[in-house]
């Protein structure tokens, strides 16, 4: 699932295909049944911004690492100039006299500089200050310590990137950037579904799911390996898969590899509004991100919701020591649970809690993960499956 090879299973060269291919495979190999088409994809339409092409920022003269040094902002726009460096200051963010001086500048040979601390306050921005922005040639954002990427399904006119900030000279002589962007619009993604029949109850469903697809890659120079998040999720469902091949369940259980997680649960959401089974028939609904660590636990969204499941959940960890925590937290719309959730099927969101998370959305998410009570989070995992079938 991190191969160079699936690109980071993201829209660039087609990693998600290629990831979505591997799964179906490892479906077929453990003997799920296929849909009624004959086949173990659900097709989704959604629009993505890419970067097919690699990259450039050079200051000073140096040419700057993607990934360790700066990345693209998600929704960057392409261009390729030089220019001026202008460095905005807080107060033109928080004060209308500073502002009206800074609408006054000429910026079209000019790249501004501001703090991540303003970013983030983007959406609360006054259309003079969004449209002075955008006259010059690009943006950069100054960020403390962490390069987090993500997916976007918009593009802005303009190039963006996100620097650390010790990486920015005191004195600044020149700048130059080269970027390509592709906004890929009716991109067609998958999502990937196996079953088994249940010998007892065929129509009583419990499922179980995780998203395969990460952030995908910025040219050949960098791709996103998502290990943790969210490779481990799957090598936890394809595990859950075989055990109840070799150990018949009573109720059908059904498997979901979703696509577009990281766009925004779009995958999981084209499910809910297409299901291939009826959403009142599926009893409960186990959702699994985040397996490569857990040494701190594991956590329950959810738990605080349906809390006859949380009990039965914590009663079978406490009775066999298998985590040092199971935790639960109220609802969230942070994994592919949400939707069903939103729609009536009661669901846990399973993640493990270590050191993992601290490369998370970074291009340090990679091999090899420590996998602490990763067997032991499987064997409480189908220890309460089996509890809710029965």
């Amino acid at each position: 699932m991190c191969s160079p090879k699936l690109h980071g299973r993201g829209y660039v060269f087609e990693g998600d295909k290629k990831a979505a291919e591997y799964i179906a495979e490892k479906f077929e190999d453990i003997g799920l049944e296929r849909n009624e088409k004959n086949s173990h994809y659900q097709n989704f339409p959604l629009t993505v911004n890419t970067f097919p092409n690699n990259i450039e920022l050079v200051i000073n003269d140096m040419k700057l690492e993607v990934g360790v040094d700066y990345i693209p902002a998600t929704d960057s726009g392409s261009g390729t100039s030089n220019g001026e460096l202008f460095f905005m200051d807080d107060a033109i963010f928080l004060h209308e006299e500073a502002l009206k001086e800074f609408t006054k500048k000429d910026l079209s040979n000019s790249i501004v500089v501001y703090d991540q601390e303003q970013e983030k306050k983007r959406m609360q921005w006054s259309r003079p200050l969004m449209e002075k922005i955008l006259q010059a040639k690009a943006s950069i954002i100054l960020f403390d310590d962490k390069l987090t990427f993500g997916v976007a399904r918009w593009q802005m006119p303009k190039p963006r990137f996100y620097m650390l900030r010790n990486k920015m000279p005191e004195i600044v002589n020149s700048c130059h950037f080269t970027i390509q962007s592709q906004l890929k619009e009716n991109y067609i993604s998958q999502n990937v579904i196996g079953k088994i029949k249940g010998t007892e109850n065929p129509e009583e469903f419990i499922f179980f799911t995780a998203h395969y697809d990460h952030l995908g890659a910025i040219g050949k120079q960098k791709y996103f390996a998502g290990a943790n998040d969210n490779a481990s999720g799957v090598a936890m469902l394809l595990e859950i898969a075989k055990y109840y091949k070799s150990n018949p369940p009573k109720s059908s259980v059904v498997f979901i590899a979703f696509g577009a997680e990281e766009a925004g649960l779009i995958g999981s959401r084209y499910y809910v509004e297409n299901p291939t089974v009826a959403l009142e028939k599926i009893k409960f609904l186990v959702n699994l991100d985040l397996f490569g660590t857990g040494e701190e636990g594991m956590m329950a969204v959810n738990g605080k919701v349906y809390t006859d499941q949380y009990e039965l959940l914590s009663n079978i960890n406490t009775k066999n020591h298998y985590l040092s925590a199971v935790k639960s937290r109220g609802k969230a719309a942070n994994s592919d649970h949400y939707y069903f959730s939103e729609n009536g099927v009661p669901c846990f969101f399973f993640y493990l809690m270590g050191k993992s998370w601290t490369h998370y959305h970074d291009i340090y998410d990679d091999q090899p993960l420590p996998l602490s009570d990763f067997s032991n989070a499987f064997q409480l995992i189908t220890d309460f499956g089996d509890a809710l079938m029965n």
